[in-house]
């Protein structure tokens, strides 16, 4: 008799916390460092609703590509904000997380001749001159797992 009772409640409320687990997008970071050596990076993510920071991932990052979780989100407007170079390399992004995004986060930082032999062009005005390299950071989202992960 218990049994029939409690077991209307007991599915009811599993599909209520599965629903609402659902219902908050993944953000996933994919970040490859193009430069010969390892950086400490700054990473968080700040709510535009609120202004209070949901997630900050301190991480050194080694040469090659890096994929990291960095949480479950509500749904809404974040910034997310990516610091190298002791604060002297930055990149900002407004992101809608209403369904799971991909942030890709692409960090260089080598000569003007490797980076023009990988990429066929150098952009001096999105890039620094940082001892005697040019590095920067690009940043763009997919809603979408890339084909290539």
């Amino acid at each position: 008799m218990r049994m029939r009772i409690l077991m209307p409640f007991v599915l009811c409320s599993t599909a209520v916390l599965f629903a609402c687990s659902a219902s908050r997008p993944m953000a996933h970071l994919i970040i490859n460092n193009d430069s010969q050596h390892s950086i400490p990076i700054k990473l968080s993510v700040i709510s535009e609703n609120n202004g209070t920071t949901h997630t900050t991932i301190r991480q050194t990052l080694t040469p090659g590509l890096q994929e990291f979780n960095a949480g479950r989100f509500a749904k809404g407007m974040y910034q997310v904000s990516i610091t190298t170079s002791d604060g002297q390399v930055s990149s900002s992004k407004k992101v809608s997380l209403d369904t799971e995004r991909w942030i890709i986060i692409n960090y260089t930082s080598n000569d003007s001749l490797s980076i023009y032999r990988k990429y066929g062009y150098v952009d001096t005005s999105l890039l620094k001159k940082i001892d005697g390299r040019y590095t920067g950071i690009d940043m763009f989202t997919e809603n979408r797992r890339l084909p290539t992960l």
